[in-house]
C-alpha cells in the first residue's frame, strides 16, 4: 500500500492550507476550507492536485425531510457527483454510498474508527486519523493513482467524517441528558 498524510489541526479555518504528502514527504496536493452557499456552513472543503485540478466536496443544506440523511456533493471540472448517508446505517456509524464514474463507492467507519473506501466492493483506501499527533494517514492500494478522483474523495471524506462525529456526539449528549 502507498501511504500519504496530512497534519490536521483542531480548527480548519478559511485560508488555512493543509499540504498532503507522500511517503517521501513530497507535496502532492493541498486541502482548503471553502465557503459555498449551497452547502451547510463549515462543511465544504477542496482538494487541489499539483496540476491545478480542484475537487470540492460539501454537505448539501438539509431540510426537515432529509435532516437525518446527509447528501454529499462533489464537484470537479464541471462534473457533479452525489453521495448519501446510507439510511439506517448512518444512525449507528458513518456510512456513505453513491456512484462516481460509473462505479459504486462505499465509505464506512470500521471498528477501529478508521474510514474505509471501497469501489465496486474492492477496498482501495483506509483513512487513519490520529487524535494525539493530529497526523492523518491515508493508505491507498497500489493500483490506484494519487491523481484520481477517488483519491481526492478519500482525502475530503475525512472532513465529512469529522463533521459526522461532531454531530453524532451532539445527538448522543442530547439523548443521554
Amino acid at each position: 500500500m502507498k501511504q500519504y498524510h496530512f497534519k490536521d489541526g483542531l480548527y480548519m479555518g478559511k485560508g488555512k492550507v493543509l499540504p498532503v504528502e507522500n511517503e517521501k514527504k513530497e507535496s502532492i496536493g493541498y486541502i482548503e476550507k471553502e465557503d459555498i452557499s449551497r452547502f451547510e456552513k463549515g462543511s465544504s472543503f477542496s482538494y487541489t492536485f499539483n496540476n491545478g485540478t480542484t475537487v470540492v466536496m460539501g454537505i448539501e443544506k438539509r431540510s426537515i425531510k432529509n435532516f437525518l440523511v446527509a447528501t454529499y456533493i462533489i464537484k470537479m471540472e464541471g462534473i457533479t457527483y452525489t453521495l448519501k448517508d446510507k439510511a439506517g446505517n448512518s444512525l449507528l456509524y458513518f456510512c456513505v454510498v453513491g456512484e462516481i464514474d460509473g462505479k459504486n463507492i462505499r465509505i464506512d467507519e470500521n471498528w477501529s474508527q478508521e474510514v474505509e473506501i471501497k469501489i465496486d466492493g474492492i477496498h482501495i483506501a483506509t483513512i487513519k486519523p490520529d487524535d494525539f499527533s493530529f497526523k492523518t494517514r491515508i493508505l491507498l492500494e497500489e493500483n490506484f493513482d494519487e491523481s484520481s478522483t477517488f483519491f481526492a474523495v478519500s482525502v475530503l471524506m475525512y472532513f465529512m467524517y469529522k463533521i459526522y462525529k461532531k454531530e453524532a456526539a451532539f445527538i448522543e449528549n442530547l439523548i443521554s441528558d
